[in-house]
């Protein structure tokens, strides 16, 4: 997913696998109709919770990490690989990785509680 595409959905994890070296950043927020026929979601279903994986990760650099939102990843090709960075109010994630690969996703219905 390019980052125009990411900035349309929340970053609510960051999980870091070093014996792979992967790092897998999970996303979600609300679907309109068109992103609900993207996501090839039923009716009724107004939400999306999706993760990506970026392998082969190298060159990380944590300069901070805060669980204030917003949270902003972007992804700039570098060749073969992508260029990554999570930057927010006290974040600053940077690191190279494989093009990042879709992992998993769910949508549902957003309910009130």
């Amino acid at each position: 997913m390019s980052t125009s595409e990411l900035s349309a959905f929340e970053l609510y994890a960051l999980h870091w696998d070093e014996r792979v070296q992967a790092v897998t950043v999970s996303f979600e927020g609300p679907l309109d109709e068109a992103a609900r026929r993207r996501w090839e979601a039923p009716d009724g279903h107004d939400w999306v919770r999706f993760h990506l994986r970026f392998a082969a990760v190298e060159d990380v650099e944590v300069r901070g990490w805060s669980h204030r939102l917003p949270v902003r990843v972007e992804q700039v090709a570098v060749e073969e690989r992508v260029s990554v960075t999570v930057t927010g109010e006290g974040t600053d994630v940077r690191f190279t990785s494989a093009p990042a690969v879709r992992v998993g996703s769910r949508t549902s219905r957003a309910g009130s509680l």
